[in-house]
């Protein structure tokens, strides 16, 4: 099955530079207006009744699997990988023909190869291509949440450095909760970032990866998925 890939812009502006990032945040008034990272809180990691659950020990038909010169999606010695080539592409792979309104989702995460520039995690409550949010953490140490409207990306956290992120190859565990309005990222069971938006409130989920640099690559390994009511 192929998949439809997505340009850098058209798919977030996801995947700006974290500097130019931040520099843009700061002319739109925005970076200013950015709370400080919260103490660090411990979260739960499970929700009540797990939806799914996935340790990715088989292929899954459920999950869009593709091989391209612009990068790959496949499930190999135990768990979903994504390689972002080089190409100026965002990679992703979403859970097909599954919706969810309000959900816990937990997942494994690591960096295999590649640039630690990068940007790793979950789309949550997406309608398409251009309206869903990001949760997403980097190697080299930074986190953030997007809502993507349109097409049009806006920061409602971060992007923010963490001395609480694993750096480089070593593994985290990421959790995002999306209840009513409340949308919150928790990064090896430390509440990072919460902020309300009711935009979408419901869509699919999609496990994604991208190099920030053009012509840089990186590799992304999810594992131990679970998706639980909040």
């Amino acid at each position: 099955m192929t998949i439809r890939l997505h340009k850098r812009g058209m798919l977030l502006n996801t995947v700006y530079r974290k500097l130019a990032f931040a520099v843009l945040l700061l002319a739109a008034g925005l970076l200013a207006c950015t709370p400080p990272s919260p103490t660090p809180t411990l979260s739960p990691f499970q929700g009540r009744s797990v939806l799914l659950r996935d340790d990715f020990s088989v292929p899954d038909a459920a999950w869009t699997l593709f091989d391209t010169s612009e990068g790959a999606a496949y499930i190999r010695d135990g768990e979903l990988t994504l390689e972002d080539r080089g190409q100026g592409i965002g990679i992703y792979t979403q859970r097909l023909n599954q919706s969810w309104e309000d959900v816990v989702i937990n997942v494994q995460v690591r960096q295999v190869a590649g640039t630690q520039d990068n940007w790793m995690g979950v789309l949550a409550r997406q309608q398409d291509e251009q309206n869903y949010y990001l949760f997403a953490f980097s190697a080299d140490g930074y986190y953030l949440i997007l809502r993507v409207k349109d097409g049009v990306a806006t920061a409602l956290a971060g992007p923010t450095s963490d001395e609480y992120i694993n750096p480089g190859q070593d593994t985290n565990y990421l959790q995002v909760r999306c209840e009513g309005d409340t949308l919150a990222l928790s990064v090896n069971g430390l509440l990072r970032a919460s902020r309300t938006d009711d935009t979408f409130a419901t869509g699919q989920v999609a496990l994604f990866a991208d190099a920030v640099a053009p012509g840089e690559t990186t590799t992304v390994a999810f594992d131990s998925l679970v998706i639980s009511e909040p």
